[in-house]
């Protein structure tokens, strides 16, 4: 059963920020060092300074010889509490049991990738050492950062209205202690079990997947070796009919056995700039996966029910304060639909400025391209978090509402946000008091009502692609700021 269904969120994993798991069964899903380490949102650059911090901790003692000590803190138990791994049925996979953790940091040994210097982060394990994938780093990696996780948790119940319960937390890394810790947090339980949620823009699937031993193996590395082979003439040139001098791929791994995680390590610390220009690529072609990716049985159909139902919603709940709630749902679950991976983690009622001010909803900036990511790039206007609130009124959105939205705005967090409103009788007005915080005071307030809405729907249900919301945030932002 889907956590969706245990909790009856009536959502659909396109309207939440946090995977859907399986309850029953082990989700293909995997947290990978890498990808944490390009992402530039800020839950994801938290996590993986923890991450880097354990792992920059261990790899000092064994640097300082104290090979004991550093294999006391490679103790990890499987985290069954995310329902991620590799099984075919049930929840219990090929993860870090009691021993398997200790193999681990024998592999880590027995490769002497520590000691050639070619392992200096996290994510250089599953490239250079045998025996160790996606999996098994993954399980270290959410052992590591599981009271992000847990707090990532917490927001999304909070945000979702499902109540907690204190239980403990299983261990996680303490930056400030330089320790593993274990506390009681506010948990999910479900049937006695934890449950712990992921964010589903920062999972990876295997398939496809470019930061792997594998791709640099039969991408960079075979290219030089070929080239060079190629450029000296040696014995493994062949040549066609026609004088075409070619390198069999076979003949190079019988030659080199360039496909194994020994010869890379030894390859990588002779060629390094191989191995950072593999890196760089992979910084362009690993991204977030698609929803499409998530759901399973994902066909038009779906696709284009999901979006009725919202458009109907819009059309079904009333304005006024009774049904404020529901329609602040509402907001979340489409604008989650309509801008993810750009937007993540949304938070219901942010505290700001020491708990002094609260915003109804707040997202993360995790763009790395269209609209949100110019914002701050081209435009200039700070946008790490992006602000929403959300007026179910029946009347009309006034100074008051846009002050209020203004006022929390700062250089920090962001000077971009989203007022949501049903409707109005005078957009030119709205359009032009949007006008003057720009002018002033260079914060963008962003002006979106029901009507935009199920026009970027609908939009979505001809190009199943960006171009709907991208293109209404370019136009209305041009309205904005060249009048």
């Amino acid at each position: 059963m889907k956590i969706s269904e245990k909790l009856k969120l009536e959502r659909n994993q396109s309207e939440l920020d946090f995977v859907d798991i399986d309850l029953d069964n082990d989700t293909a899903l995997f947290l990978d060092p890498y990808f944490l380490s390009i992402r530039e949102d800020k839950w994801s650059k938290k996590a993986h300074r923890t991450l880097e911090n354990y792992f920059q901790f261990v790899l000092n003692l064994l640097e300082k010889g104290e090979e004991n000590k550093a294999k006391e803190y490679f103790r990890f138990n499987e985290p069954e509490e995310v329902c991620f791994g590799l099984s075919k049925s049930g929840t219990h996979g090929k993860g870090l049991g009691k021993d398997e953790s200790s193999k681990l940091f024998n592999y880590i040994m027995e490769s002497k990738a520590v000691e050639d210097g070619v392992i200096n982060t996290s994510s250089d394990i599953k490239i250079f050492v045998p025996n160790i994938g996606h999996d098994k780093l993954s399980d270290l990696t959410i052992n590591v950062i599981r009271k992000h996780l847990i707090e990532y948790t917490k927001d999304q119940m909070y945000l979702h209205g499902i109540s907690l319960t204190n239980a403990p937390s299983g261990i996680y890394w303490d930056t400030e202690l330089h320790s593993w810790n274990n506390s009681y947090e506010d948990m999910l339980v479900i049937e006695g079990k934890p449950v712990i949620l992921v964010p589903k823009a920062i999972v990876c699937k295997i398939e496809n997947y470019f930061y792997d031993y594998n791709v640099y193996a039969n991408n960079p590395v075979y290219f030089y070796l070929k080239e060079r082979e190629l450029r000296i003439g040696s014995s493994l040139v062949k040549e066609r009919k026609n004088g075409e001098k070619y390198v069999l791929k076979k003949d190079l791994k019988e030659e080199y056995g360039f496909d194994k995680k020994t010869f890379l390590q030894k390859f990588t610390k002779e060629h390094p700039e191989i191995y950072d220009h593999f890196k760089v690529q992979a910084k362009d072609k690993v991204k977030s996966i698609d929803d499409s990716e998530l759901i399973e049985n994902h066909y038009d159909e779906v696709y284009i029910g999901l979006i009725d139902s919202l458009i109907s919603k819009f059309k079904t709940i009333p304005s006024g304060k009774k049904d404020a709630n529901d329609y602040h749902n509402l907001i979340i679950g489409t604008m989650t639909f309509l801008f993810y991976p750009d937007l993540i983690n949304p938070v219901k009622e942010q505290p700001l400025h020491d708990g002094r001010k609260r915003i109804d909803i707040t997202y993360d900036n995790a763009s790395k391209e269209g609209f949100f990511y110019t914002l701050s790039n081209n435009k200039k206007i700070p946008c790490s978090y992006v602000f929403v609130e959300c007026k179910n009124y029946t009347g009309e959105v006034l100074n008051p509402e846009f002050d209020q939205l203004n006022g929390r705005f700062s250089v920090n967090n962001g000077q971009f946000g989203f007022l949501v409103f049903r409707k109005t009788e005078n957009e030119a007005a709205i359009i032009k008091r949007c006008q003057d915080f720009y002018t002033d005071m260079r914060s963008l307030i962003i002006p979106i009502m029901d009507k935009d809405f199920i026009k970027m729907l609908e939009g979505k249900k001809v190009s199943q692609t960006n171009a709907p919301q991208q293109n209404f945030l370019n136009d209305i932002t041009r309205r904005i700021m060249f009048g």
